[in-house]
């Protein structure tokens, strides 16, 4: 029961439709909200399996669900905030002697310790009610899903967002609620919904913890590149943050070099490009092996040193051409790796 590495499987190429795709995502419970998946379980396996020494001792995977809807009665009242995050939980698995236990805490308290231990706390955030859309007989919420990583400094914290969806959050500066079937209501936001949620969030863990906690909304904090879902009519957000936990706990405190046809591309640890306020750099290399053909432009951006707004330009460019190849590259590699013999038969599911 060899172990194989995802890089195995984004070799084989193996042929199959996007519709085919998208029902082993459904099998192994990658696009649902629910805590307790295949797919969560996986996660914890692939820290023991993949991350350095210094990932898999640093670092707590956590899950957790927040309803925009309520979050934004608050925010529109400005009363019930702190009630609001201090009702959130949160979900983890642990495994030990070949045994997954599931646990449920209080989300605040659960950070408020893990700064205290001076623990990477990685975030799988599910909204359900995220953005609206229009189906035939009535307007529906649709759900999303996020990332937000929080690290720890020497005498504080950085906090970091990701919305797949990358610099197009900007164009969310309100926030729609369902009426009735076919009414609704915007309410107007100062900043992008995602900044506004982040912003109240860090404030009230400052309020509760003398470790401060720093995120200003911008691009040093949050990921505003190109969109990884451009062209994507799928829905497919849920495998982001899947392969983002993947990637970060290998290469946050690892260098690493990608082989093209095109040469060597050399990428530096995570930990050095968020320092350099590269976060956004870092986010997106992270999906550079699923687009083969895209590395003609990254070995071009990488010898002639392109602005990086040109490169984030260029990727959601190709992203949005070849949207279902590019989905297909995710979805399909990544659930062939989880569905190795070595996970199932820890999984038992």
């Amino acid at each position: 029961m060899a172990y194989q590495h995802l890089e195995h499987y984004l070799n084989r190429g193996r042929k199959s439709t996007i519709d085919s795709t998208i029902r082993r995502l459904t099998s192994v419970g990658t696009n649902s909200l629910s805590h307790d998946s295949y797919a969560h379980k996986a996660a914890v396996l692939i820290q023991q399996n993949e991350f350095t020494k210094k990932m898999r001792d640093d670092m707590s995977l956590l899950y957790f669900s927040a309803d925009l809807v309520d979050f934004m009665h608050c925010v529109e009242r400005k009363e019930g905030i702190s009630d609001y995050f201090d009702e959130l939980t949160t979900s983890r698995y642990t495994y030990d002697k070949n045994t997954f236990e599931f646990h449920e805490e209080m989300m605040i308290k659960n950070i408020l310790y893990l700064m205290e231990h001076t623990k990477i706390i990685f975030f799988q955030m599910g909204v359900p009610d995220y953005m609206t859309s229009e189906m035939p007989k009535k307007r529906v919420y649709n759900a999303h899903a996020l990332c937000i990583i929080m690290i720890p400094r020497k005498s504080s914290y950085d906090c970091y967002y990701i919305n797949s969806h990358g610099h197009t959050i900007n164009t969310q500066d309100y926030y729609e609620f369902i009426l009735s079937r076919k009414r609704s209501r915007k309410m107007k936001l100062n900043e992008p919904a995602d900044v506004v949620f982040m912003k109240a969030l860090v404030s009230h863990i400052n309020t509760k913890s003398d470790i401060k906690m720093n995120y200003d909304g911008t691009s040093k904090h949050t990921y505003r590149g190109a969109n990884l879902q451009a062209g994507d009519n799928h829905g497919v957000c849920f495998i982001y943050p899947l392969i983002i936990w993947y990637q970060f706990g290998r290469f946050y405190t690892k260098s690493h070099v990608l082989e093209t046809e095109f040469g060597k591309v050399g990428i530096a640890t995570g930990k050095s490009l968020m320092k350099a306020g590269q976060f956004n750099h870092f986010i997106e290399s992270m999906f550079w092996q699923f687009c083969p053909k895209y590395f003609e432009i990254l070995k071009h951006q990488h010898t002639l040193r392109v602005p990086q707004k040109k490169f984030s330009q260029a990727m959601e460019t190709y992203i949005e051409k070849d949207a279902y190849r590019f989905i297909k590259m995710l979805i399909g590699p990544y659930i062939s790796y989880i569905q190795q013999s070595r996970f199932k038969h820890k999984i038992k599911c």
